[in-house]
């Protein structure tokens, strides 16, 4: 067939290439290679996994598109919402378009191909047993094969020229092989009633066991599985129902197919306690009934109104709703504890009753298992969660559940944002400040700003939840971009914690613990009254650098220009960046002085180790990346809650939306870590966390009392953090960011250099920064008149990372057009193969 005759689509690639690439679509495959379909499709030498992304397209004018090898769904994986989405995003992000559709593909999908030698039919046949005639070498490669196939690549020279000998001989040949998607969901062969339930009894007569089947088809339980069963489940039920099942066939009272196998759904949360709906406060109800009337396009009349309970959706606004979709995006501003989660499910709920579907993003769903929980026991099965922490045959699970509409709600991290979520009618992003939602690596895109763009697409509501918004989206409710909804105050007039600074230049801490004697008595006090505490630092490990006292010599990752910690637990220094370990060696290897290596610094292992020490009486835990990950993280949630822990220390991951009611003390460490970091937003970051540990105390019935110690009291982060005063902490930091011209004032693009030798980042680094200065200075790159500041190239604060040197330069103006012209010129320079360049877009580390 001629590929010029044929239908031709555009394809990404899931490789890191620009551009999408015209196939002709084999006769025998049309109408199968749709928008959003899995291809295979041969790109240079081997065949790799595609997407199609436009039909029915013309070819640039001299180029003869190849055919498509295959197309591997039988309906697409991603929707053509789906695919728009990840055109966008690849463009926003300056990243290619395969390497976007990559990201919302589901996990475990993947799909590719490679070339192999084989054996023909006629050299198996030469192999069981006519090969004696063949040279030594042939026959032992005969015999090899015969046991598998061969990659092609990798093979050595020699090999290649016996195998080119073999298929001289028509006794072997080159052929890809596919690689199969990693999960692989089970089929299962299952019975569906056709026409009307009373003619089937009626058919059955005296035959029970068809009566039973039909019963079995009729019941709820086979309703809510698309009214079908499986054969094995009926057969275990009534032995011989297998027969009776093809009597009704013949009868035609039933039809029978196969089907994916349902996997089980995830459990995270099942063990945490759920209590009721409780009864919304004013500010609640006016949140909730403002985000319903943007979801049901309603207009309030009075602002009496919006306040007001939702009404019930009556029957005409279900059937008009469609016709109504409007693009509302929302920030919920409320204070640790003032019951977002609350507005999120009621007006999850309304959407449900028009038949719409919610996707809510939350940072790391991993670290909160009582959200999932509160959703779960809210809407049951109709909630499927997605994240990394499940099985890789898990997630999938849960991604088929979303497609095929059995779950209706999508709750997950980041890339949860891609879920196959149709009619989607609430979009929910749930302490939208966090940096978590940033993807640092591949496409660097942001989850919270994707998450606004498909509501938009959708014709959604979005809200924004957090207690300490970020400054963009502080600025976008300000200015009426987003609407503004504010929680002032927690249900049942629960007071905010109290909150005292302890100054760390006065109230010298303990080498240990690092407890001052403030905290220290809190937590004696605490412990006392039954109650629990927290402690909060954020450095894991149990020193955070170990160095040799007699010559000063310290311990340094080899691939990356950072401190080793030291853990305790497993007796080894490790790097944070990257996959390097080392055991202390009993004698310096610069001096080689024995007894002089000393461990400096703290980290959560340490501060829980003497925590054990001071308080013998106390069940101490620990929640930090090294002693939990996936379930290991639930289950210590879990023990917490059950107050089953008396004092719990860790990182950032106590911060993250915990609600514990007998968290009455929350102790802060050491306020200044993040103050310290070369970022522009490192007070931003240090404000959030503090406001969210100090968040984590009184939520009960009980005062909470948070303790933060600081070399700095006077850090307008941690005085506004301390004063529960975000509008003191915006003003001030508004006011640095707008003479800096920082976002929310001025947009930024990071360009990322990186590379093996140094000398060679740091010439293409300079280059660079060289092109980027002639193209901003040209008169037709903005048209507002606005500049494109160019700072750098610089070494990057970590100018080594596994092995990689790295540079930076910034690019930063308040024209977002101009800017791109400038960021997209550096891209189409060529560089040598071994330098990497690419374009981080709204930049949220300088690291």
């Amino acid at each position: 067939m001629d590929p010029a005759a044929s239908a031709l689509v555009e394809v990404a690639v899931t490789l890191a290439v620009p551009g999408r690439y015209h196939y002709a679509v084999p006769r025998h495959l049309a109408g199968k290679a749709v928008i959003g379909a899995r291809v295979l499709v041969r790109f240079g030498a081997r065949k790799v996994t595609g997407v199609v992304v436009r039909a029915n397209t013309a070819a640039p004018e001299g180029v003869r598109p190849i055919e498509i090898s295959e197309v591997l769904d039988d309906e697409p994986a991603l929707s053509p919402e789906l695919v728009e989405l990840c055109l966008w995003m690849a463009d926003y992000y300056e990243a290619p378009p395969g390497e976007a559709m990559r990201v919302a593909l589901p996990a475990g999908s993947g799909v590719g191909a490679r070339s192999v030698y084989g054996l023909t039919a006629r050299g198996r046949e030469v192999a069981d047993g006519e090969g004696a005639a063949l040279p030594a070498k042939q026959r032992v490669m005969l015999v090899r094969l015969a046991d598998a196939d061969m990659p092609v690549a990798g093979a050595s020279d020699a090999v290649k020229r016996i195998i080119d000998a073999l298929v001289t001989h028509g006794l072997a040949e080159v052929r890809d092989q596919r690689a199969i998607s990693r999960v692989r969901l089970k089929r299962e062969r299952v019975v569906r009633l056709v026409g009307e339930l009373a003619a089937a009894r009626a058919a059955c007569g005296r035959a029970p066991k068809r009566l039973f089947v039909v019963e079995a088809l009729a019941a709820p339980a086979a309703a809510a599985h698309g009214g079908a069963l499986p054969i094995d489940v009926l057969e275990q039920q009534v032995p011989g129902a297998r027969g009776a099942v093809r009597e009704l066939l013949k009868a035609g009272l039933v039809e029978v197919f196969d089907r994916e196998r349902p996997i089980e759904a995830v459990t995270t949360g099942a063990d945490m306690h759920v209590s009721g709906p409780p009864q919304l406060t004013g500010e609640q109800a006016h949140a909730v009934g403002v985000i319903t009337d943007a979801l049901l396009g309603r207009t309030p009349a009075t602002a009496a109104d919006a306040t007001s309970n939702v009404a019930a959706v009556s029957p005409g606004e279900v059937a008009s709703v469609a016709l109504r979709r409007t693009f509302a995006p929302f920030l919920l501003h409320g204070v640790t504890g003032s019951g977002k989660t609350e507005v999120y499910l009621r007006v999850i709920a309304e959407a449900l009753a028009v038949g719409r579907t919610a996707l809510v993003l939350v940072p790391e769903i991993s670290l909160t298992p009582q959200l999932a929980a509160r959703f779960r026991g809210r809407f049951g099965d109709q909630v499927a969660i997605l994240h990394s922490g499940l099985t890789e045959q898990a997630r999938f699970g849960e991604w088929s559940r979303l497609r095929r509409g059995e779950a209706r709600i999508a709750v997950g991290a980041r890339s949860a944002v891609f879920a196959p979520l149709t009619d989607l009618g609430v979009v929910v992003v749930d302490e939208e400040h966090d940096g978590s939602y940033k993807q640092d690596e591949g496409v660097k895109y942001h989850g919270r700003d994707v998450a606004l763009v498909r509501a938009q697409r959708a014709g959604a509501v979005c809200v924004l939840g957090s207690g300490t918004p970020s400054l963009e989206s502080a600025t976008h409710a300000e200015k009426g971009t987003y609407g503004k909804l504010v929680l002032t105050e927690r249900p049942m007039s629960r007071p905010m914690p109290s909150v005292e600074i302890i100054d760390l230049r006065t109230h010298l801490p303990d080498p240990d613990g690092f407890l001052s004697a403030p905290l220290r008595t809190a937590i004696a006090e605490t412990l006392a009254a039954g109650d629990q505490t927290i402690l909060f630092l954020n450095r894991r490990g149990f020193a955070t650098f170990v160095l040799c006292r007699s010559c000063g010599h310290a311990f340094r990752c080899p691939n990356c220009s950072v401190s080793l910690t030291y853990h305790r637990h497993n007796d080894r220094l490790s790097c944070h960046y990257c996959v390097h370990q080392a055991r202390v060696p009993d004698a310096c290897p610069s001096c080689h002085a024995r007894d002089t290596i000393e461990r400096k610094g703290l980290g959560t292992e340490k501060v829980a180790a003497a925590v054990a020490t001071a308080f013998p009486q106390a069940r101490v835990a620990r929640l930090d990346r090294d002693v939990a990950s996936g379930s290991k993280i639930e289950a210590v949630l879990s023990k917490v809650a059950r107050r089953e822990v008396d004092v719990l220390v860790g990182t950032q991951m106590v911060t993250k939306g915990h609600d514990f009611p007998g968290v009455t003390l929350v102790g802060v460490l050491c306020a200044d870590t993040g103050l310290n970091i070369p970022d522009f937003r490192a007070s931003e970051r240090t404000f959030q966390l503090l406001a969210q540990v100090a968040g984590r105390a009184g939520r009960g019935d009980r005062p909470g009392k948070v303790l933060i110690q600081t070399y700095r009291p006077g850090s307008p982060a941690v005085v506004a953090a301390a004063a529960h005063d975000y509008a003191m902490f915006y003003a001030a930091e508004l006011a640095e960011r707008e003479e800096l011209g920082y976002p929310p004032f001025g947009r930024l693009i990071a360009v990322r250099i990186d590379g093996a030798d140094e000398h060679e980042v740091a010439g293409v680094a300079q280059r660079l920064a060289e092109i980027a200065e002639g193209v901003a200075r040209r008169p037709d790159v903005s048209t507002t008149g606005a500049e494109v500041e160019i700072r750098g190239p610089v070494p990057a604060p970590l100018a080594r990372l596994r092995g990689r040197s790295r540079w930076q330069i910034w690019l930063r103006s308040a024209d977002r057009h101009a800017l791109r012209r400038v960021a997209r010129s550096l891209t189409t320079v060529e560089v040598a193969s071994t330098v990497r360049v690419s374009l981080d877009v709204d930049p949220l580390s300088s690291l």
